[in-house]
């Protein structure tokens, strides 16, 4: 026979027990109490969401209790910390009040609709992932999302790599090119993903009421041709120059119309470049439309430069490169520096200061003084001081290298304010309805609020196909401030989804912040049952490069805790998705989600 061992349980134990029971009992009750006053919202979810909406509600409840000591308790005693149940609060409560003795607490205001486990809930998260991305991967639980580049790059060759290396969700960012171009690079993978029999979504991402910096002051544009060198600095290819009657785009050159039909291959041009260093082209291809020409060394070339046309040693005529349309200054801002940022992005004449253009009307009126101005993506930080009738006077308090140089069209983030822009403007309106027409789904930019979502959901409702997936970018302080009504909101609608928008969220709140909020969306997306995309800059260094860096192997690593992770475009795309996939299924046997699982020791 066995000898049972036990240990008495002393007056210590049962006291600390019974706090236990009437912590246990304090969270059950405000997981209730939270959700008798969303009960309004709760209704108005879609029935089939009816149960998420419910545990939205009791998650929110648990977390504005103070719990940590709670936890810490309970997993001393062998018991659930609370740390996984987002996805089935109220079913792990009631099993912890079973365990120490609470019958009665788990039993006040259950229904059958209204209850899930751990089971009913994962099955809920992996029927709403499989609506919004089809279906799922049969090598892993992880979709990837791969980010298209322009259409003038995407060929048969690069959609067969990025297929076969593991993608399976399309994303066309609308901010960049045209709906022809969207529709082109659509079809070129949709028919090779029909080919190689794989399974394939395409959502459009809308740009958004984003803000740029504009620039008006402009200079002369500088086109500049550089030459192909190896490792050791040696010219390893000559500089190819494309010539044409009327400049369209960078880096085409205008000639004089009138040569053109007349240039020859072995013509050659001399001009002394805008650096004043002479260079003579060789014309290597030539058409009635277009020539090429090829440089033995780099130029820099602009409007109004004299160029001599020559056939072998004879002169043929001489004429001037064409008109080419003037960009934007650069402008410098150092550290302790000041620049004016108004609607015009002019100044009075007296004015030293730079002035930058905020396109957005009414904008600058919301900005406080002492809040905060982000430029370029976080590189440039600034502080709002006065306003007046040059507009908003700001001190530049960081930046990554002083001077920063800041260039025309760079974004602009105002984290400290309560700024309000249109949910829709004319450019996401233009690619809603390319993306209704074309495409499985749609990226919806710069969520702030519950209006935001209601706005999308009633347009969705009036005009998408069944089954068409909207994604909530999350990417702004409004976002996080209202994540709660925007999720109840988004109840209302599916097939559903949530994007961690990295980028933008580092930005507005902090980068100190990022890590937090990101466990907090996720989290989120477990409590009411949506997909969580994971999204800006994993393996970035690998898809522009081709050369991970060691961090971003583990964020790739870490990224595996949502049910999609998103790659931006890059020569080395494919090759950073094949990487991912197998990031991904080393640590499946070692993680899921935040659970951490013990595989077999080698």
């Amino acid at each position: 026979m066995s000898a049972k061992i036990s240990r008495p349980v002393t007056v210590s134990d049962a006291r600390r027990l019974a706090a236990l029971r009437r912590r246990l009992r304090a969270v059950v009750d405000a997981i209730h109490h939270e959700a008798a006053a969303r009960r309004r919202h709760i209704n108005t979810a879609l029935p089939e969401q009816r149960r998420s909406a419910v545990n939205l509600a009791h998650y929110l409840g648990l977390r504005k209790q103070k719990v940590r000591q709670l936890q810490l308790d309970l997993a001393a005693l062998g018991l659930s910390s609370l740390g996984r149940s987002e996805g089935h609060v109220r079913d792990t409560l009631v099993r912890l009040a079973g365990w120490l003795d609470l019958p009665h607490l788990g039993g006040r205001g259950r229904s059958a609709h209204e209850e899930l486990n751990k089971s009913t809930a994962e099955a809920t998260l992996h029927d709403n992932t499989r609506l919004l991305f089809g279906p799922h991967p049969a090598d892993r639980h992880v979709y990837i999302m791969v980010t298209a580049p322009d259409a003038a790059e995407v060929s048969t060759a690069w959609a067969d790599k990025v297929l076969h290396a593991g993608a399976n969700i399309l994303r066309i960012n609308a901010a960049h090119e045209s709906p022809a171009a969207w529709r082109s690079v659509i079809d070129v993978v949709r028919a090779r993903a029909a080919v190689c029999g794989k399974s394939l979504k395409v959502f459009v991402d809308l740009p958004g009421p984003k803000l740029r910096a504009e620039i008006r002051r402009t200079q002369a544009t500088v086109l500049h041709f550089p030459r192909s060198k190896d490792h050791l600095g040696k010219s390893i290819a000559a500089t190819s120059v494309m010539l044409v009657p009327r400049f369209v785009a960078a880096p085409q050159v205008p000639l004089p119309p009138e040569w053109f039909g007349r240039l020859r291959v072995g013509d050659r041009l001399r001009l002394c470049d805008a650096g004043g260093r002479a260079r003579e082209l060789v014309i290597v291809a030539a058409s009635p439309d277009e020539a090429r020409a090829e440089c033995a060394r780099s130029l820099y070339l602009t409007a109004g430069l004299a160029v001599e046309w020559r056939r072998g040693r004879r002169w043929l005529e001489r004429g001037c490169i064409g008109a080419i349309p003037r960009e934007p200054c650069d402008v410098l801002l150092d550290r302790g520096g000041r620049f004016i940022l108004n609607e015009s992005g002019r100044a009075g004449a007296a004015e030293k200061l730079p002035v930058l253009r905020c396109p957005e009307a009414g904008v600058l009126a919301q900005v406080k003084r002492g809040e905060r101005v982000v430029l370029d993506d976080g590189r440039i930080v600034a502080v709002a001081e006065s306003s007046g009738t040059q507009g908003l006077v700001c001190r530049v308090t960081q930046t990554a290298k002083s001077p920063a140089r800041l260039r025309s069209g760079k974004g602009l983030a105002f984290p400290d304010s309560h700024v309000s822009l249109p949910a829709l403007g004319p450019e996401d309106e233009a690619a809603l309805q390319f993306a209704l027409a074309h495409a499985d789904g749609v990226d919806v930019s710069f969520v702030n609020s519950r209006r935001d979502v209601d706005r999308i959901v009633k347009r969705l409702h009036a005009d998408a196909a069944p089954g068409f997936g909207l994604v909530l970018k999350l990417e702004t302080q409004g976002a996080i401030r209202n994540l709660p009504d925007i999720l109840f909101a988004v109840l209302r609608y599916r097939p559903a989804g949530l994007m961690i928008a990295r980028g933008d969220l580092a930005v507005e709140a902090s980068f100190e912040q990022l890590a937090e909020l990101q466990e907090e969306i996720l989290g989120f997306g477990e409590a009411c049952h949506l997909p969580v995309i994971w999204a800006t800059q994993v393996l970035d260094s690998l898809a522009h490069t081709g050369v991970p860096t060691r961090a971003e192997m583990t964020d790739a690593a870490m990224s595996m805790r949502a049910e999609c992770v998103m790659l931006n475009k890059g020569p080395f795309v494919a090759e950073a998705t094949r990487m991912l996939v197998r990031v991904i299924r080393d640590m499946e046997p070692r993680q899921y989600k935040k659970r951490a699982l013990f595989s077999k020791l080698a």
